[in-house]
């Protein structure tokens, strides 16, 4: 691993002198491009609207009417009459497992908006049309949650259409539903008892309240017999449970991976994220992709961070190790840059295996008992040894922690932490995070003065609300989902609130998490969850846009269409951005809707049929 990180940091390194411009092109006091015509949503501080912008080099050189924009034209400006469109800052998603995007959305079935059983059936049915597999060849698909179905999909259904090829269905989250091919190439076969795991019939001792497999009853030949007994359905949740299934498909290489950024990047700029953060390098790995990428001129968009880990029950000593072997911390350029390290404090509520202060609901009924989740390190002592190894290299902190419990951890723990490097260095400009930060304000625990007072960042994915808010409805009772992600509260607090779509566990489409922001409305029952904790359009677009450039250290570089800042901007087939708050369904559209993207004032995406 030594030899491949000291390749990437030469790489990076090396990429990063490369001259924008030559010294001897001509300069000129003129925009390079003006926009006219538009609503201009600098995402200031006042959240003003202008009608032009005028561009140089690559940043904004002037905001503000159109005829104080067309000033700055000269011979060779491209003036761009928008008539009537709408121009925002470039997004940034804050947290996306971004990998696997670019093969996700081309050879794999997306699952996020099946309400049943019959319609995971038919998108793996269009999966299998679409590709047309040889048999033997693994069909893929993602993101089903059970709590969205009257009654959650069966091998035996898949079987019907898919007798021939494996399938591998991920949950959102800890959990995986696959056909009897899988079984079979498990060496498992229902008519043959002697061939069943010890899980098969009952569930194994180490199993915690978020695994389940799934059973239901079926005829089966026992011993030459016909029985009715429960069988594994092919659906299993929770860590535990779903490593037991172990066939699967074969690791993609390296240059599948690299062909994954190149195809993610095209997606994410068409739906006008310019920037994200990418929460786990998979302890190195995705660098070495990244770098790859980069050198082949792939990444268009800004990989603003990318957090080195993620680190779970790992012994101080070896994570100190580990943090040795890179040696070097911030590296890279506005494009690329390894910043941060990622800490795992617990699970998750739509496994109910967040850590909690109080039960999840139903637990006595579910359980048999209080179940308050359950956390990866709980002695405090232990998870600051693990925190100071990282710190001793200068690596800022990042940690998953969803229930009030892990939460209260991180950020005593924080705390101490900040105490001690401000009281060495007073300047020390610490942007550590809170990732998902669900619970901050629960009776025993709550934390939002406290974060505000020491700058800990709330880097949520408000999509959460829409997407698993069945889940989480269910599980944290609906008092408390009234109190989960309490978007305005934060903001209200003074913490620094930003929003990622935690893809690959939910749709990475941007509008879709704004539509949460703005509406805090179920996808399934299509209930509201807390009205009062939703945000109007300026405080939820900074959400994506200014706070996400905050916690990357960039918002003096971008993040606003202010003057001297970099020209990543987005341009919308929508007259005004408070027509998304007048309005939230239209964020449904929004994704068609992004006519140009640009970064760097570069034009990265161009919708077809848009001429600028």
């Amino acid at each position: 691993m030594r030899t491949a990180i000291a390749i990437g940091v030469f790489c990076l390194i090396a990429a990063a002198t490369i001259p924008v411009t030559s010294q001897s092109d001509p300069w000129t006091p003129h925009a390079d491009m003006i926009l006219v015509g538009a609503q201009v949503v600098p995402v200031d501080k006042a959240f003003s609207l202008h009608g032009g912008l005028a561009i140089k080099d690559g940043k904004i050189i002037a905001v503000g009417s159109e005829q104080q924009v067309r000033a700055l034209a000269g011979p060779s400006t491209r003036t761009l009459n928008l008539a009537g469109k709408t121009v925002i800052p470039g997004l940034q998603d804050s947290h996306i497992h971004f990998l696997e995007l670019g093969r996700d959305i081309r050879y794999q079935a997306d699952l996020t908006y099946a309400r049943s059983a019959e319609e995971i059936v038919k998108a793996v049915a269009d999966l299998k049309r679409r590709l047309e597999p040889k048999p033997g060849e693994w069909l893929i698909g993602n993101r089903w949650d059970q709590y969205k179905y009257p009654e959650m999909v069966t091998r035996w259904q898949l079987d019907l259409i898919t007798p021939d090829n494996p399938v591998r269905l991920n949950r959102v989250y800890r959990g995986v539903c696959v056909n009897t091919a899988v079984f079979k190439m498990m060496g498992i076969e229902d008519d043959r008892a002697e061939t069943w795991p010890a899980w098969w019939l009952k569930d194994p001792g180490d199993f915690t309240f978020e695994d389940k497999i799934f059973r239901a009853e079926r005829t089966v030949n026992v011993d030459g017999k016909p029985q009715v007994i429960k069988i594994p359905t092919g659906a299993f949740v929770g860590s535990k449970a779903s490593a037991l299934v172990r066939a699967r498909m074969p690791r993609a290489n390296f240059e599948d991976d690299v062909q994954s950024i190149r195809h993610g990047v095209e997606e994410m700029l068409r739906l006008g994220v310019t920037s994200l953060v990418d929460p786990s390098s998979a302890m190195g790995y995705h660098m070495r992709v990244y770098q790859e990428a980069y050198n082949r001129g792939y990444l268009k968009m800004r990989i603003a961070a990318v957090h080195e880990g993620t680190f779970y029950a790992n012994t101080p000593d070896a994570i100190r190790q580990h943090m040795n072997e890179i040696k070097i911390n911030n590296l890279g350029d506005a494009f690329l840059r390894w910043r941060g390290a990622k800490f795992y404090a617990d699970g998750g509520a739509g496994t109910r295996s967040a850590w909690m202060s109080v039960p999840f609901a139903r637990s006595m009924e579910l359980e048999g008992a209080p179940n308050l989740g359950n956390p990866v390190v709980a002695d405090h002592a232990v998870r600051e040894a693990q925190y100071r190894a990282v710190l001793e290299f200068g690596w800022d902190l990042h940690t998953h922690a969803c229930g009030d419990q892990a939460m209260r951890q991180t950020v005593d723990l924080y705390k101490k932490l900040i105490d001690e490097i401000r009281k060495a260095r007073p300047e020390a400009d610490l942007r550590w995070s809170v990732i998902h930060a669900y619970l901050p304000m629960e009776p025993k625990t709550s934390m939002l003065r406290e974060m505000a007072q020491y700058g800990i960042v709330a880097s949520s994915n408000p999509v959460f609300n829409w997407q698993e808010g069945a889940a989480f409805a269910n599980n944290l009772g609906t008092d408390r989902m009234a109190r989960t992600q309490p978007f305005r509260s934060y903001m209200k607090a003074g913490v620094v609130l930003t929003s990622g779509s935690d893809y690959g566990v939910t749709t990475h489409n941007p509008w879709m998490g704004l539509y949460a922001l703005l509406t805090r409305r179920d996808q399934t029952s299509g209930k509201v969850y807390g009205p009062e904790e939703t945000l109007g359009i300026a405080d939820a677009l900074r959400t994506y846009t200014i706070n996400g450039a905050y916690l990357t250290y960039d918002e003096k570089a971008r993040g606003s269409l202010e003057v001297g800042k970099s020209a990543d901007l987005v341009i919308l087939d929508i007259p005004d951005i408070r027509s998304l708050e007048k309005n939230p369904d239209l964020c449904h559209q929004m994704g068609d809707k992004v006519l140009l993207t640009m970064a760097g004032g570069q034009v990265r995406y161009q919708k077809r049929g848009f001429v600028y």
